[in-house]
């Protein structure tokens, strides 16, 4: 088994379309996925149909903004893609996410960094994100790399951030138990606080609902996969892993399978997942 289960398309910020997600999966040896756009479905549907013809078992995926200030994501899945509750706040995030970006554009016109919004929408595709507005930044000259336009203009306290909605964890973790799945948190390193802080919050989390931690992330470097390992354990948290994968052009430092080679537990980790996800849906079912 080879498996990744944190990728992104076009439905959200990723570089490429959902089906050339999959051949892009299926060409780097990968046997079980899960498309993961950042608060949209879009993409399942499209995915599915690839993932068949490329012999790829898929898993519904989606990753959930949280968080005000400070982003934290939730992964799903294994959820009923078609629950009301799910769709909605999918279609709330999509429109608040394009009066942001609205703002954002505004924003920068008033310190002299002048880009289209007509043009974020047409880089995004689908849910317009900050890594869009980086991306107009880059090719009107006033960044040289999507990273170099957060660091200058759209992190918290830059000229070009505008902060969004604050939604609680055990808010996201309902949602996706509601619609039948499994809720996983996203990148842990990435909320960048000290070790006691981060297990006492994933501790907290966890006894609101939590199932699982993304171990395996590239945020995770150094011994800290090993802590977050023996952190998960300890809870009786999923472990799961992937590369976060946006596309080249969008993370160059990242590969499709990048988790893989460490990911050492993967098959018996994989396996109580979707049993996990199995058992959510007879939940499900039965109401």
């Amino acid at each position: 088994m080879r498996a990744d289960l944190h990728m992104h398309s076009t439905a959200s910020d990723g570089e490429y379309a959902p089906g050339e997600v999959m051949a892009l999966a299926a060409g780097a040896g990968l046997t079980l996925v899960a498309l993961t756009d950042h608060d949209s479905v879009a993409g399942l549907a499209a995915a599915r149909e690839a993932a068949a013809r490329l012999d790829l078992t898929l898993l519904t995926g989606v990753e959930l903004s949280c968080g005000g200030e400070k982003e934290i994501h939730v992964l799903g899945y294994g959820f009923d893609e078609s629950d009301e509750a799910l769709l909605r706040f999918c279609a709330e995030h999509k429109r608040e996410r394009e009066e942001r970006a609205e703002r954002m554009v505004a924003r920068l016109a008033e310190h002299g960094m002048t880009i289209s919004l007509a043009r974020v929408h047409e880089l995004a595709r689908g849910v317009v994100a900050r890594p869009h507005v980086a991306r107009a930044l880059i090719e009107a000259g006033y960044a040289s790399s999507v990273s170099d336009a957060f660091d200058r203009y759209l992190l918290p306290g830059k000229c070009g951030y505008v902060p969004k909605r604050n939604v609680r964890v055990q808010d996201a973790v309902a949602l996706i138990h509601g619609a039948g799945g499994v809720a996983v948190l996203a990148h842990p390193m990435k909320l960048a606080m000290g070790e006691g802080a981060l297990s006492s919050l994933i501790g907290e989390w966890a006894a609101q609902g939590l199932d699982g931690l993304e171990v395996f992330h590239p945020s995770a470097q150094g011994n800290h996969a090993a802590r977050l390992l023996a952190l998960a354990r300890s809870l009786g948290l999923l472990v799961t892993g992937g590369s976060d994968y946006h596309g080249g052009s969008v993370s160059p430092d990242r590969r499709l399978g990048g988790e893989c080679a460490r990911w050492r537990d993967m098959e018996s980790d994989v396996h109580a997942l979707l049993e996990r996800v199995r058992l959510s849906k007879k939940s499900f079912g039965d109401r």
